[in-house]
């Protein structure tokens, strides 16, 4: 959209000038160690740290980091659960001037080693359990490797020491402006890494802060809930990195499990609490869900998906509490849009975007790219101070994603006249059906709202006739029996005919990636005996 209608939502400080060019991420942490010092930084289980000694932490990663010669952008990897300890080797890489190779505990040793060869990482930093792991894979590690320790902290286990490390109270700025490889399409089977500065990634913080935490009274002793992987970009930038800014106490969950997160959240009444939408099916499947007072909590967020409307809508009725949307991609830090408690709430959309974002909804037409009327459906592109600034050795794709300065995200979306965001879905999840293209997101918002349904995903299955077909995969509730011929009954109501479901599966839970997000191409294939 050519005009920024959505601003007219803004709190007066939202379009305050944003400028955070040649800063870089560890003035956060000084900051935060100056300004809140011994409050508590990280919580995890009976381990507390301030922010004064999550600043020594780092200060002393650091120091091991550039004795093994990290300098001028070399990689880090972290492969860590949730932890104190990888927040201190964020940030200590940062101060060494490092950029940061961000890999996910859940992989497999194969893929692992691939992001490893394809980052060229200098340094490891991980579990025993990890390498462990890797070893038995049978492949060198050829890197220098960091193993966290309970008793002994961070120590070098293998790979070279280089030079003493003296250290300094002044930390030249030497590196490079990148400060994260994120790797993303774990689904694609070859690496993918999205590189992000530190300027997108301040930009990006600030940028959510001026529409969120920013304009309300957040209370000095605030805790927010860190169950988010922070291997990831949603749960680095909007919990790990946002509550370092402003100084609330991240509540550490090494792995999500309902029922121990339920309790964490009556034991400890944080003030915010992030998720992604499976998060929030898993604790409506807990028959005694109101007895954990969720709606002592300020703030519930959703993204990584969108949450169906059906699951919003219990949890609004069970908890008293509403569940706040947003919208991001890795290769925009990831926030794109959020969903202010302060404006008028629209069924299904996922907000409006955050400061300092132009959005264009278009189409592919003659070798370009044109708009499409407001209210059509179209491609999400996204310009702003968080966009990417490419992928990791691979110049191509860098051009088929940013196009004039254009992020192409590859979400189908419409867009209403003031700028709420409404997700189709995944470009590459339309399904063709004789011709006709079917979202799944629509199906799934029918058949997501009948009874006894706790979740559904819908994909494309191959078909001799037409070429694909609808196929819907249902979880049903606890205890709950959902009739096969009520399902197409209701969708044959609803949708028109070449939308109606051919295959049916009811199964006990759905595949999910390594992120925690639906697998659909693993539900792709032809129908099981289930």
């Amino acid at each position: 959209m050519k005009a920024r209608p959505w601003t007219k939502f803004y709190p007066p400080s939202a379009q305050a000038p944003l400028d955070f060019s040649g800063r870089r991420l560890p003035e956060m942490l000084a900051s935060a160690a100056t300004r809140f010092g011994d409050a508590p930084a990280l919580t995890a289980g009976a381990v507390k740290w301030s922010f004064l000694r999550l600043r020594r932490e780092a200060l002393a990663y650091a120091g091991l980091f550039r004795e093994a010669g990290v300098a001028g952008g070399a990689r880090v990897a972290i492969l860590l659960p949730n932890m104190p300890e990888y927040v201190a080797a964020l940030f200590g890489a940062w101060l060494a001037e490092g950029t940061v190779v961000q890999v996910n505990p859940a992989y497999v040793a194969p893929e692992i080693q691939r992001i490893l060869a394809h980052a060229g990482a200098r340094v490891l930093v991980t579990t025993g359990d990890q390498i462990e792991k890797l070893r038995a894979d049978g492949q060198p590690l050829g890197l220098t490797v960091f193993q966290v320790d309970e008793a002994e902290g961070l120590r070098r286990v293998q790979g070279p020491c280089g030079v003493p490390y003296e250290e300094r109270a002044a930390w030249p700025d030497q590196s490079a402006d990148l400060a994260l490889l994120q790797y993303t399409g774990g689904t694609t089977g070859l690496p993918k890494a999205v590189m992000l500065t530190h300027e997108n990634m301040l930009c990006n913080v600030e940028q959510r802060l001026r529409v969120t935490l920013g304009p309300i009274e957040v209370p000095a002793d605030a805790k927010v809930v860190n169950t988010l992987p922070m291997s990831h970009v949603y749960g680095l930038t909007c919990v790990t990195l946002t509550s370092v800014r402003i100084g609330m106490n991240q509540l550490i969950v090494p792995r999500f499990q309902a029922r121990s997160v339920l309790e964490l959240i009556r034991d400890e009444r944080p003030f915010v609490f992030y998720g992604v939408p499976t998060m929030y099916a898993a604790f409506l499947r807990e028959a005694d869900l109101e007895d954990f007072r969720l709606d002592r909590v300020a703030i519930y967020n959703s993204a990584g998906a969108p949450m169906p409307p059906a699951h919003w809508e219990q949890f609004q009725a069970r908890v008293g509490a509403q569940v706040l949307s947003g919208f991001g991609i890795s290769e925009a830090s990831p926030s794109t849009h959020t969903y202010p408690g302060f404006i008028p709430r629209r069924q299904g959309s996922s907000g409006i975007p955050v400061p300092f974002t132009d959005v264009r909804v278009v189409r592919a037409e003659g070798g370009g790219l044109m708009d499409v009327p407001v209210g059509e459906v179209g491609e999400l592109a996204i310009r702003g101070p968080q966009v990417m600034k490419g992928y990791w050795k691979d110049p191509e794709l860098t051009r088929e994603a940013l196009r004039d300065g254009w992020l192409m995200t590859g979400d189908l979306v419409r867009v209403d006249e003031d700028g709420y965001l409404y997700v189709v879905g995944r470009e590459k999840d339309v399904i063709v059906a004789s011709g006709y293209n079917v979202y799944p997101a629509e199906i799934e918002r029918v058949i997501g709202a009948m009874p006894g349904v706790a979740e559904v995903a819908v994909v494309g299955a191959p078909h001799e006739y037409r070429g694909e077909t609808v196929k819907a995969v249902i979880v049903p509730q606890p205890g709950a029996a959902v009739s096969r011929e009520e399902v197409i009954a209701r969708c044959r109501a609803e949708l028109a005919p070449f939308k109606v479901p051919a295959i049916l599966e009811m199964v006990n839970e759905l595949p999910r990636t390594a992120v925690g997000k639906i697998d659909k191409r693993a539900l792709a294939h032809p129908a099981s005996n289930n």
